[in-house]
C-alpha cells in the first residue's frame, strides 16, 4: 500500500484532537504551529506543546459552561490568529464548534451571521464587545483584553499538562466542527457545515496536492474568517505532519517576505491577485528565499505573464495551481509543477480522494471539451448550509455539491476554468467568460488588475464593461488595450465598455467582489475610445 493510502486509512475513525495526540507521540519536538498574538509576539508551538495547550484550553471552557454540541463564535482578526486556533483546539476537543467570522463585517452581516449561529461564546476584544453586545445579546463574551481577574478575560492556556476533560464525551468524526462562511461575494453568506472527517480530508487533500511532507514548513496569507486557516493550512500541515505558519493581515509585501525568511518556509501558499504584487516585490530588497521549493495559489487563474515571472525570479520554486470552496474542504484540483508553463491557466486534475465532474444542466456528466458546471464529490465535503435546507438541497444533491463554477476538461483529462456561472455575459446570445477577457489584460503592459463584467444592453441584453487598474505611474490607453483584446479574442469578446479605476473592489481573500464592481460601473462615466480610423 503507497503511503497516501495509508494515511488515508489512518486518517478514517479520527477526529482532530485524536491525530494531534498521535503526532505529539511521533513529532514531540516539532514545530506544529506559528501564529501571531495579540499581545504582539509570535508564538512558536511545537506539536506536544499544541496538545497541552489544547488539553488546557477545553478545560477552561468546560468550566465556563462549554458543553458537546455548542457553537462558540471567534471575532479577532489574525493579529490573533494564535488565540483564534487554540480557542478552536479547545471546542474541538469538547465536541462543540467554532464559527470564526468577519471583523470587517457590516452590522447587518454581522448580525445576520450571530443570530444564525447563536453561539453559546463569542471570543473577541474589548473594542469590539459593545458592539457584539448590541447586536446579539445572548452569548457569553470572552475578551482576549480583559483585565487578568475580570470574569470575561479569554482564558489563556497554561503551559502545563492537563488531562482531558473528565467524564465529557468524545468528540466524533461527525460531530459538527466548524462553521465556515462563504465570501458572500454574490448572497448573503451562508454558513458551511464542516465535521471532524471533512476536515481532516480536506487536509489530506490539498496538503498532498502540494506535496507536504513533515519535513516541511507551510505558509499562507489567508484571513482567520475563511475555511482557508482552519481546514485548508492547519489541517494540510497537520495531517502531513509539517508545521503551519500564519501570518499578521497588517504585513505588506515586504514583511511576508521577511517572514518566509526567518521561519525558514518551504511552502508558500497564497490567493493569486497578491502574489502579483509579492512577487513584484522581491526584486526590491535582499530577501532570502532559498528555502522556499514550492509556491502554490488558487482563487481565480493565474496570469500567463505572473506565472513566467514567477519562473524567472524564483527559478528554483515549482508550481502548483489549486482549485476549491468552502463547501468543497476547500479540497478540489491541481495541477502540478511539472505541467507548466505549457498547461498555464489550467486548474489540473481532482486531488488525492476527490472526484470531480462537469455536467450539463440536468446533472449528466459531459465530454471532454464540452463547457459546464463543475461538481465536487469527497470525504472532505461539507455536510450542507448550517440551518438553511433550501440552500442545501440545490447545492448538495446524490453525494455531489453543485459548485456554480464552469469548467472543461481537456482530452488529458486536466480540468480548465471557463468562469463563475453567474459571471458567464451572455452578449446577444453569444457566451462570453469574463476570465478569458481578463487574461488577455493582464498580459497588457501596464495594467495592474483586471475585472470584466456585464452590463446591460438595450438591444443585446448584456454587454461587456472592462475595468482595469493601471500600475503606478503608468497611463493606460484603452484604445491599445481594445486592440489587444481584438488581436487576441473573438471580435464579440471584445469589450466596447472601458473603465480606468484606482482599484478594484475586493473581499479580505483578494477576489473582486464583482457584485460591488458592477453597480459601481452603471453610475461611472466609460472612457472616451480614440475615433475609429476611415480610410483616405
Amino acid at each position: 500500500m503507497n503511503p497516501q493510502d495509508l494515511l488515508a486509512n489512518e486518517l478514517h475513525g479520527l477526529t482532530v484532537p485524536a491525530l494531534l495526540r498521535r503526532r505529539a507521540a511521533r513529532q514531540r519536538f516539532q514545530l506544529a504551529l506559528s501564529a501571531p498574538s495579540w499581545r504582539g509576539h509570535r508564538d512558536r508551538l511545537s506539536y506536544a506543546q499544541l496538545v497541552i495547550r489544547m488539553e488546557a484550553m477545553a478545560r477552561s471552557l468546560h468550566a465556563r459552561g462549554l458543553r458537546h454540541g455548542d457553537r462558540v463564535a471567534l471575532l479577532v482578526a489574525n493579529t490573533a490568529a494564535r488565540e483564534g486556533v487554540l480557542t478552536a483546539l479547545g471546542c474541538w476537543a469538547l465536541g462543540a464548534a467554532v464559527a470564526p467570522l468577519n471583523v470587517r463585517a457590516s452590522d447587518d452581516e454581522l448580525a445576520h451571521a450571530l443570530a444564525l449561529v447563536e453561539p453559546k461564546m463569542v471570543v473577541t476584544t474589548a473594542d469590539a464587545a459593545g458592539r457584539v453586545a448590541r447586536l446579539f445579546a445572548g452569548a457569553q463574551r470572552l475578551l482576549l483584553d480583559a483585565p487578568a481577574d475580570a470574569p470575561e478575560r479569554w482564558p489563556d492556556p497554561e503551559a502545563t499538562f492537563d488531562a482531558p476533560v473528565a467524564g465529557a464525551p468524545a468528540p466524533q468524526p461527525e460531530d459538527l466542527s466548524c462553521l465556515l462562511f462563504t465570501s458572500g461575494t454574490t448572497a448573503r453568506a451562508k454558513a458551511v457545515m464542516h465535521c471532524h472527517r471533512s476536515q481532516l480530508f480536506a487536509g489530506f487533500a490539498v496538503g498532498g496536492a502540494l506535496g507536504l511532507t513533515d519535513g516541511d514548513t507551510y505558509q499562507g496569507a489567508w484571513p482567520l474568517f475563511t475555511s482557508s486557516v482552519l481546514n485548508m493550512a492547519c489541517m494540510s500541515a497537520w495531517v502531513h505532519g509539517a508545521g503551519v505558519v500564519l501570518e499578521e493581515h497588517t504585513l505588506d509585501n515586504a514583511g511576508r517576505l521577511r517572514l518566509i525568511e526567518t521561519e525558514g518556509t518551504s511552502v508558500y501558499h497564497g490567493v493569486t491577485a497578491p502574489l502579483h504584487f509579492l512577487i513584484d516585490e522581491y526584486p526590491k530588497g535582499r530577501y532570502d528565499l532559498r528555502g522556499v521549493r514550492r509556491l502554490g495559489y488558487g482563487g481565480a487563474v493565474m496570469p500567463a505573464e505572473v506565472i513566467e515571472k514567477f519562473r524567472t525570479r524564483l527559478p528554483w520554486v515549482d508550481q502548483v495551481h489549486i482549485w476549491g470552496m468552502t463547501e468543497t474542504g476547500p479540497a478540489g484540483t491541481a495541477l502540478p509543477p511539472w505541467y507548466l508553463p505549457r498547461k498555464a491557466g489550467c486548474i489540473g486534475a481532482p486531488m488525492p480522494g476527490c472526484a470531480v465532474r462537469v455536467v450539463d444542466d440536468g446533472g449528466r456528466p459531459l465530454p471532454a471539451g464540452e463547457d459546464g458546471e463543475i461538481v465536487f464529490s469527497g470525504p472532505s465535503m461539507a455536510l450542507g448550509y448550517f440551518r438553511n435546507d433550501e440552500a442545501t438541497a440545490q447545492a448538495f444533491a446524490g453525494g455531489w455539491v453543485r459548485t456554480g463554477d464552469i469548467g472543461r476538461f481537456d482530452d488529458e483529462g486536466h480540468l480548465h476554468f471557463v468562469d463563475r456561472k453567474k459571471d458567464i455575459i451572455n452578449r446577444g446570445g453569444l457566451k462570453i467568460a469574463s476570465a478569458a477577457v481578463e487574461e488577455v489584460l493582464y498580459r497588457c503592459p501596464g495594467v495592474a488588475e483586471a475585472a470584466v463584467v456585464a452590463v446591460p444592453h438595450p438591444g443585446l441584453g448584456e454587454d461587456i464593461a472592462a475595468c482595469v487598474v493601471p500600475r503606478a505611474g503608468t497611463t493606460l490607453d484603452v484604445g491599445a488595450l481594445q486592440a489587444a483584446c481584438a488581436a487576441h479574442l473573438a471580435d464579440y469578446q471584445v469589450p466596447r465598455r472601458w473603465h480606468v479605476l484606482a482599484a478594484l473592489p475586493k473581499n479580505p481573500m483578494g477576489k473582486v467582489l464583482k457584485r460591488e464592481l458592477r453597480d459601481e460601473v452603471l453610475h461611472l462615466s466609460p472612457a472616451p475610445l480614440p475615433p475609429k480610423r476611415t480610410s483616405p
